[in-house]
């Protein structure tokens, strides 16, 4: 039986033709089914972009990301936290003002140290001894990263 299919297919070249067209379309239309036309109706974990879709909506608050890395390095108190909070949202407007100027790269780039001077003079006076040597090292290590870069 075999045998006279092969035979069938190899003297009949527009079958075979057909029969790959016909599993082509086929294989198509069950690969929609299962996963969708669109991304939503795909099975969970096959979504490559999962976790990027979850933070483009999510709104990143800079002034948070830096108490949490203050916090995590120089174990802030509550009122440590919710001071540096408030000086780096006080001066967050100016930052954006400043990177939005349509100036050279080096005028923005001193326009914003001043600024981030002024922020960690601020964040300086609210730490102990041993908190503000350590925010120093971590500055150095900072400037030393921005200047290999």
């Amino acid at each position: 039986m075999i045998k006279f299919g092969i035979k069938l297919l190899l003297m009949k070249p527009k079958i075979l033709f057909f029969i790959l067209v016909f599993f082509a379309c086929y294989s198509n239309d069950c690969y929609s089914q299962f996963y969708g036309n669109n991304r939503a109706n795909r099975p969970m974990g096959m979504d490559t972009d999962n976790r990027s879709s979850k933070k483009k909506n999510e709104k990143y608050d800079y002034a948070e990301a830096v108490v949490t890395h203050l916090n995590k390095e120089l174990k802030l108190d509550g009122l440590q936290q919710a001071a540096i909070k408030t000086i780096v949202n006080d001066n967050k407007n100016s930052l954006e003002e400043i990177s939005k100027m349509d100036i050279p790269y080096p005028e923005k780039k001193d326009k914003m140290n001043v600024i981030n001077e002024k922020i960690n003079s601020s964040i300086l006076q609210l730490l102990s001894k041993e908190q503000a040597e350590k925010f120093n090292k971590l500055q150095e290590e900072r400037e030393k990263k921005a200047l290999t870069n």
